[in-house]
Order: C-alpha cells, then structure tokens, then sequence
C-alpha cells in the first residue's frame, strides 16, 4: 500500500470535514495547528474499493466501561444512518479478553466482511491477528484503540499525545514547578494509557520540582480508581498535590477517596478529568481546580464513515485525529492551557455522574435504554 502526502492545506479540509459526525466538534485538530511545518500523512485506498453494500465486522475489546458502550452505539448509529450503503454490521464483544478478541476476528472474516473495524483490547497482543487480516487483502480500520504496528489502513483517535501532555503541563503550571503526582492511568496494555502516560513523564522529566509519586492502574473504572486511590492516601497522605488522571471515567472516584479519607474542600489535590459528568460535577460541588480535555466516544461513528471512505477508494488520513474541546474551572487558565469554555458551561448539572457529555448522541441519549435500527 503506498502513502503520501499532500499539503498542511489540502489535509485541513478533510479532517475538518471529517467531524461532521461528531456533534459539536468542529474544526481541524490542534495537533495540527500547534505543529504548523507537519505534513499530514495520507493513504491511498483504491485497491480495497468495491461496489457496496458493505458487510462490515467490528470488533470491540469490550464494554466493559460507559465510554466503550457511547462508542459502540455511535457506530450503530452511524450504520443506521448510512443503511443504504452497508448491508452488514457484524458487532463482537470481546469482553477485555484478548485470546477471546482473536478469536473475534477470525469470525468475522469466515464471514466474509468486506472491512474490519476493530478496537484494540491491547497493541501488542492483537497486532499478529490484525496484521493477518491486513495480507489477506481485508482492510482494517482502527478506532479508539490501535495495535503496535502500522498493519492497518487508518486509525480514528483523538489525540492521546497530547491529551497526556497537556494534563501534565497544567499540573506542573498550577503547581509552579513543585509539587507530589500521582499518575491514575487506564488499563495497562491499552494504546490509549500508554500513550498519554508517556509524553506526560516527558513534560513532568523537565521539571526537577515534580516528583512523580506513583503510576497506578484504574482499569478505566471509577470503583477501582477509588480503591487504588485510597490505597495512595494511606501510603503519601497530604503529600500529594496532583491526580494526573488519563482519562474520568476513573477521576470521581478517586474525588471520593480523598472526600472519605476526611479532606476539606480545599485540601484535595487538583485532577484532569475527560468526558465524564460526574468529575465535572465533584470539581464545582467542592471547588476543585480541574482540566477537562475531551476523547470523544463520537469517534466510533466517524470510524464508520471513513470505513465507507476506505471501501470507496478515496484517500483517508493515515491518523485520523477528532477535534478536543478543553475547559477549565474558573481562574484555573495557566500560561500554556486556556479553555474553550469553563467547566460550569460543559457541566451537565441535573445529569447522570456517568453521563458521556462529549458522547455526541443528542440530548435524550440514554445509554441503558439506548436502540437503534442498524442493518445486521
């Protein structure tokens, strides 16, 4: 497969094109803006174009958390929006399992699927089997989560880089360059924790006042993100300053372990926080300085349309990046990270602590209750 590269120009209307799928994300990444001599990296694709309709498999690591279950629904919405075009989706839960996502995928492609759609359950593990997939002539799309090789047609993300090194650097502003972190990362093996924990340690490694205390796992749960935030209370006390924490889904938790552990208000350390309500509803309930940086789980729909992109022979993006809002507590901006919005316009105040608010699902979303008619 060959790849090029066109102009920073050229590659601006696309991606912001591209967004159309996410609401409410609009615009090229800043990925781009803030790297103004990047070439954008495209592929060809004409050698998977087809007549449709489309039998496309997804494999999914799992749902094992509200961020997984937003994104899978909005790659059945999309289905059902672009029913003309596809005959199949053919949806697997792998359960967080990877001999059982292996497993997954050669499924799908005894069934014949003209793309496979997958979400890694971790880089390494499922790299031989998508990479299988890829010299069998099938093409792969990547969403949320990637294997370590380059064995696909394009990735749909957000950018995880940039996510980790902006909490970071707010934190060591916030802190004027002194101060105690704890890391309170996802899943380990998982593309998108390691890929923010890494450029987060290289902002904080510039800096000899941060101390970074501990890297912990939450598993991307609010109730293990408590438990394991508990266990660093007991362990460091007040002498943490700062929660670097890779995504929300597990930031009201550790919230709550520093409220059960007796912390004033205005005792408990400053958090990053990612899509989720209730982090945002903590932060204004007890005054908590706090970064949010969207990943949207609206990326599952999008992967779906530049799957469509693929099977029409039309050149996609080698890494296709979705647009993050940011928003900050007030008076929380710092030199290097100012908001979009402050965190009380982003809030959804009467809404669910779970609640996906960068979901792009629609106002009456509900994610218990949530059908759609998709072709399968």
């Amino acid at each position: 497969m060959s790849a090029r590269t066109f102009a920073l120009g050229v590659a601006f209307a696309t991606l912001a094109s591209s967004t159309a799928f996410a609401q409410g994300y609009e615009g090229v990444p800043r990925t781009y803006l803030w790297n103004p001599d990047i070439e954008v990296c495209f592929k060809e694709t004409a050698e998977f174009a087809k007549e449709g309709p489309y039998t496309i498999g997804f494999s999914n690591a799992g749902l094992g958390d509200s961020w997984r279950v937003v994104m899978q629904h909005s790659v059945m919405r999309a289905a059902a929006e672009n029913a003309d075009q596809i005959e199949r989706l053919i949806i697997t839960d792998a359960g967080h399992d990877d001999a059982k996502q292996v497993a997954d995928i050669q499924d799908l492609v005894s069934q014949d699927i003209d793309l496979l759609l997958v979400s890694a359950n971790t880089q390494q593990a499922l790299d031989p089997a998508i990479s299988r997939v890829m010299r069998r002539g099938i093409p792969v799309v990547m969403v949320d989560r990637r294997i370590a090789s380059d064995n696909f047609v394009t990735f749909v993300t957000a950018s995880d880089a940039m996510m980790g090194r902006m909490f970071a650097q707010w934190i060591v502003e916030k802190l004027d360059g002194e101060g105690n972190v704890i890391m309170l990362a996802g899943q380990a093996g998982s593309s998108p924790s390691e890929n923010r924990e890494g450029p987060a340690r290289q902002v904080f490694a510039q800096y000899p006042g941060i101390n970074v205390l501990e890297t912990v796992y939450s598993d991307w749960s609010p109730v293990k993100g408590k438990q394991v935030m508990q266990a660093m209370i007991a362990k460091y006390g007040e002498d943490i300053d700062a929660v670097w924490s890779a995504h929300g889904l597990q930031t009201p938790g550790s919230i709550e372990a520093f409220l059960e552990a007796g912390y004033a208000s205005d005792d408990i350390p400053i958090h990053t926080n990612s899509d989720v309500n209730g982090g945002l509803q903590l932060a204004l309930e007890h005054g908590i300085p706090m970064l949010e940086v969207g990943y949207p789980p609206a990326m599952g729909g999008v992967s779906l349309g530049v799957a469509l992109d693929v099977l029409q022979g039309n050149p996609v993006p080698c890494i296709y990046e979705i647009n993050a809002q940011i928003a900050v507590t007030e008076g929380d901006e710092t030199a290097s990270v100012k908001a979009d919005l402050w965190v009380r316009d982003m809030v959804v105040a009467d809404g669910a602590a779970d609640l996906l608010i960068t979901g792009g699902m629609g106002p009456d979303y509900d994610p218990t209750t949530y059908s759609v008619d998709y072709p399968n």
